[in-house]
Order: structure tokens, then C-alpha cells, then sequence
């Protein structure tokens, strides 16, 4: 009986551990936060472990969020994290679109499919539109999309 105390209280020690890392990684992270903020710009990335474009896009995006600290990225690992792939799916469906590959980034009303040169210069005038306008958050309408 003692034995089993402790085997139940290691199991709920490890249980607690494990799920504090998961939550300590934005990578992992498929929750939909909703930013109060309205003059919040918030872009969603959903990229894969070992994909050379979305490596490249990974430190401009990082260099956004520096710039301008009204800029959330919310990053989603698609090729090792199920949970992420089916958001992105979903997300992609509110858009009017397919999950075709990664990277993938959604900025208000606007996606774009892998990276280039050209395509940082689009998303960063996305931003900076979006700084002075209402835009929509891709969590939100996420969000309506799941409602319907």
C-alpha cells in the first residue's frame, strides 16, 4: 500500500513537470489567445523542424516582434506537433485556402505561402498598415469560423 502512494505520487510529480515544458514553449503552444489589445498586430507562423525557408523566416519574424513591440508572432511547429498541423489546417479553411506547406504566415486578412525577400517587405507593410488600422487578429477569425 505504502508502494502505491509513491508510484501515484511520482506519477502526478512527472505529470506536473512534463506539462510546465510543454506550456514553457510557444512552439507547442495550440492555444488561440485573443489580444485585448486592439493596436496589437498579431501574425501566426506555422513552419516545420528542418525547413530551410522557414529558418530563414524565423529571425525576421523575430526581428518584427523587436522593431515593434505592438507585433506578437505566435510560432506553430506543424511537422512534429499534430495539434499545431490540424490548427493550421483550420486556420487555412478560415482563409478560404488549404494547409499546402510551410512556412505559412497569416497578418489580417493575408497569407503567404514560404518566404522570400520580396515576401518580408509585403509582410512588414502588412504590419505597419496594420499598426495604424483595425486588423483582424487570424486567432479571431479563427475563432468565427469555428462558430459557424
Amino acid at each position: 500500500m505504502k508502494f502505491r502512494k509513491i508510484y501515484v505520487m511520482i506519477i502526478i510529480l512527472l505529470v506536473l513537470i512534463f506539462s510546465g515544458c510543454n506550456n514553457a514553449n510557444n512552439e507547442n503552444d495550440t492555444s488561440i489567445n485573443i489580444i485585448d489589445d486592439e493596436n496589437k498586430v498579431v501574425i501566426y507562423f506555422f513552419w516545420g523542424d528542418g525547413c530551410p525557408h522557414c529558418a530563414e523566416e524565423k529571425p525576421f519574424l523575430e526581428g518584427l516582434e523587436d522593431k515593434y513591440s505592438e507585433v506578437e508572432v505566435k510560432m506553430y511547429e506543424t511537422w512534429k506537433n499534430p495539434d499545431n498541423a490540424k490548427l493550421f489546417q483550420e486556420l487555412a479553411k478560415a482563409y478560404g485556402t488549404t494547409a499546402r506547406g510551410v512556412p505559412t504566415t497569416f497578418i489580417d486578412d493575408k497569407y503567404w505561402v514560404g518566404y522570400a525577400d520580396y515576401m518580408s517587405q509585403e509582410m512588414e507593410q502588412k504590419v505597419l498598415y496594420c499598426l495604424g488600422n483595425d486588423c483582424v487578429n487570424p486567432g479571431d477569425k479563427l475563432s468565427n469560423n469555428l462558430k459557424k
